[in-house]
């Protein structure tokens, strides 16, 4: 029985690769390796599926829409054991960490929740190995900006803390189906030490997002609309020489580490 291939929905914000012979492209810049385990996000009608499944690798992929699990599930069928279907949302999926392996993430995300699933990514970064999405350029232009760029944004920082990005492949509306009205980039996240910091996880992430939450002001003032006191921020930018009219998009990784470990946490 031949599997009928579904057609992207809008609701799932469904954008499918045109073509086979691009996903056997990108999956080749990802050099995969025999025994390597790609967690797919989004499988959708299979095309990167199978460019994966061409290689010693296994694949588990994760799919919200359930006429695509079935496509999938029938390739599955046939895969000798080596692919596995999961039907749920990533964004409620806890991928697997008991035996220690790490795994490399792979997916063609939704574009509409492109920046919540690369969050979700940063939630699971013990667990990567890398990570390859496509992605649209804003977003990718912002996973890239360095301290200094217009581009920078609350996700570069928290990208930038775990991993180093780099933009593999630019992409035309022409390689999707249907065709989106912007262009894409496929992106390669590679795991770094995060730099150290004495500061619970929860308040640096607070720091970070107060600091960029009124993008048109200052550091000192952006910070004081979040919650401190003028004071306490005063202090915490003298303690590690960031001028009180710096604005967020200026810093480096590691200074919003050394900030927030001078800034007081927050009372809820």
């Amino acid at each position: 029985m031949i599997a009928i291939v579904p057609v992207p929905l809008r609701r799932f914000s469904q954008n499918w690769l045109a073509n086979d012979e691009l996903a056997v492209a990108l999956v080749r810049s990802m050099k995969p390796r025999s025994g390597d385990h790609f967690l797919e996000i989004g499988g959708g009608e299979g095309r990167m599926t199978r460019a994966l499944l061409q290689h010693d690798v296994r694949v588990t992929t994760i799919e919200v829409d359930k006429r695509c699990c079935e496509t999938l599930e029938a390739l599955a069928r046939n895969s000798a054991g080596k692919l596995s279907v999961i039907h749920s949302d990533v964004l409620e999926y806890d991928p697997p960490k008991s035996n220690g392996h790490e795994l490399r993430f792979v997916g063609n995300l939704p574009y509409a929740i492109a920046s919540p699933i690369l969050r979700w990514t940063v939630e699971h970064h013990k667990i990567v190995s890398d990570a390859y999405y496509m992605v649209p350029m804003d977003i990718a232009k912002r996973i890239l900006a360095a301290a200094g760029s217009s581009e920078r944004a609350l996700l570069s920082v928290l990208i930038g803390w775990f991993f180093d990005g780099k933009m593999l492949r630019r992409l035309g509306p022409g390689a999707f189906r249907p065709e989106p009205k912007i262009k894409s980039a496929f992106v390669r996240l590679q795991p770094h030490e995060p730099p150290s910091c004495a500061a619970r996880r929860q308040h640096w992430e607070t720091v970070v997002q107060g600091s960029f939450a009124h993008r048109r002001k200052t550091l000192l003032n952006s910070l004081r609309q979040s919650g401190w006191q003028r004071d306490e921020i005063e202090r915490a930018l003298a303690a590690v020489d960031i001028d009180i009219s710096t604005r967020a998009e200026s810093l480096k990784v590691i200074q919003f580490a050394r900030l927030a470990e001078e800034l007081p946490e927050l009372v809820q």
